[in-house]
């Protein structure tokens, strides 16, 4: 963790810089507030945004997968107060993890600000370009989890290697099994996905008990549909777990 300091009440601009994307956010009183109403694509629409509004954020905190990313935006913002939060600055003893320095930093947090939420062992997924489904007990121990495809990744593959299949809308038929070519499709994408992620839950549950399902990322309110299973729908999961960890940090300095 770097240059940071103790004074909480500062409004302070929230960057988790995924694979594919820039996505930022900051709190207005208690309510959160997304940086623009699109994803930022690259470090240098960000940037120009940031210098449009000089005056906007005191502090910068950044948690990233991307390491070329976030040495850009710190270059260009130098004359910014920059916090970098990485899997480093996580106490170890939270992470039942083999490969720490591969996690990617925003599956912690999304896990991370779930448990802020509730006081039992919570399931996060997060269905955005990939589906991550983790699993962090009620200690914030992070357990580990699973990676898929995500929600259009099944029919991306099946329209790059089958072009001559129809494209189909991402639903469940109300027929089983299906009985034309359209509903067939919609089995093997919608209903495959939806299968394997509730049989993942199921074996969440069987190795760790009860837990609380939380919902976050682009496709959330889609999969809250799918899965018809009580869960809560949060889009700032990674940053509230963000803003916990890092005041955290700072209560300890």
């Amino acid at each position: 963790m770097s240059k940071n300091d103790s004074d909480t009440s500062k409004k302070t601009l929230y960057l988790d810089i995924g694979n594919s994307s820039i996505k930022g956010a900051y709190k207005v009183g208690t309510q959160w507030m997304v940086l623009t109403d699109e994803r930022i694509f690259t470090a240098l629409e960000l940037v120009n945004w940031i210098q449009k509004h000089p005056d906007s954020f005191d502090e910068i905190v950044i948690a990233s997968v991307r390491d070329d990313v976030t040495e850009a935006i710190a270059k260009e913002l130098k004359h910014h107060k920059i916090i970098e939060i990485s899997v480093s600055d996580i106490p170890r003893d939270l992470l039942n993890y083999e490969t720490p320095k591969t996690l990617g930093i925003d599956r912690f947090l999304s896990c991370y600000g779930a448990t802020g939420q509730t006081n039992k062992s919570v399931v996060v997924i997060d269905a955005g370009t990939a589906t991550t489904i983790d699993i962090m007990d009620q200690d914030d121990t992070y357990h580990g989890g699973v990676i898929i495809p995500g929600i259009w990744g099944f029919s991306e593959v099946l329209s790059r290697k089958a072009p001559a299949l129809p494209f189909v809308e991402f639903e469940i038929p109300k027929q089983w099994p299906g009985k034309n070519t359209v509903d067939s499709l919609k089995w093997g994408q919608a209903g495959f996905y939806e299968f394997g992620v509730v049989g993942i839950l199921k074996k969440y549950e069987e190795e760790f008990g009860d837990y609380e399902l939380f919902l976050t990322g682009g496709d959330a309110t889609v999969l809250e549909g799918l899965l018809k299973k009580e869960s809560k729908v949060r889009p700032f999961l990674v940053f509230e777990g963000l803003e916990r960890l890092v005041n955290q940090l700072k209560a300890k300095k």
